[in-house]
């Protein structure tokens, strides 16, 4: 029987596309494909994270994602809503009814063509009642003395085109991933609020630690910064000192 990361690497490779690919298109990052791919949940994030990752995949993927979430919650035995996404589904008209025009289009056909004749027809009389006018004789080009002595015809020059601009891209975020580590014989309060949703509230203890994927924004308040270590995509993040509890904002970077 088929796993999940089967059925999406055997997909993926059905339509001849690499991770690179879609990474770029769904923006989840790679390692986190491959992870799913190879059905290793414990280097995916939170479940809820887990579920939007599949969804967007499977999109791109042309899958639909209902059944590929009811997979992953049996394989993974994560607990939480995988509401069945509606079924697109292509009606097919008859043969007869492909080729008929529909009443109302054909009432408006009709109305359309009488206007087109009639305007037709009143211009065609407007014009015999109007007298034969004869047509204006071309004037002859201006000419201009030269200093030579000479004469020279005036030619008018028309204004070069501007080009028009072409728009500059816009800059996208670039999400990244939030970890947050406890010291081996720590503990701290934390809250961590990540893309304006509450993510974690709570105390972890000596060594345990705790891995976001953030798209826009994050902020960690922290109980005790001393046992607490920040890091963004890896690199450490300074606490700022506060005579009560300090906070850690970060923010995606754009780029082209």
């Amino acid at each position: 029987m088929a796993t999940l990361g089967d059925t999406l690497r055997h997909r993926r490779t059905e339509l001849g596309r690499s991770i690179t690919e879609a990474e770029s298109a769904t923006k989840i990052r790679a390692r986190l494909i491959q992870a799913l791919e190879n059905g290793d949940y414990d280097q995916l994030p939170n479940p809820a994270y887990v579920r939007g990752y599949i969804t967007s995949y499977a999109r791109w993927l042309d899958l639909d994602p209902a059944p590929l979430l009811t997979m992953y919650r049996a394989e993974s035995g994560a607990v939480g809503p995988t509401s069945a996404l509606p079924r697109r589904e292509t009606v097919v008209p008859s043969r007869e009814k492909a080729h008929a025009i529909p009443w109302k289009l054909a009432v408006t056909i009709a109305v359309v063509l009488v206007a087109v004749v009639a305007i037709v027809w009143g211009f065609g009389k407007l014009g015999r009642n109007q007298p034969n006018t004869p047509l204006p004789i071309p004037s002859a080009p201006q000419t201009t003395s030269t200093p030579s002595g000479g004469t020279g015809t005036t030619q008018t020059t028309q204004p070069a085109a501007v080009p028009t601009p072409t728009p500059e891209p816009q800059p996208t975020a670039q999400p990244f991933t939030l970890a947050v580590t406890i010291d081996p014989n720590g503990a701290s309060w934390l809250r961590i609020t990540v893309d304006g949703e509450k993510a974690y509230e709570g105390t972890l203890v000596g060594g345990q630690s705790k891995e976001f994927e953030v798209t826009e924004k994050a902020v960690v308040l922290v109980g005790r910064p001393s046992v607490v270590t920040i890091t963004r995509d890896g690199q450490q993040v300074a606490i700022p000192p506060s005579s009560g509890t300090p906070q850690v904002t970060l923010e995606a970077t754009t780029g082209q």
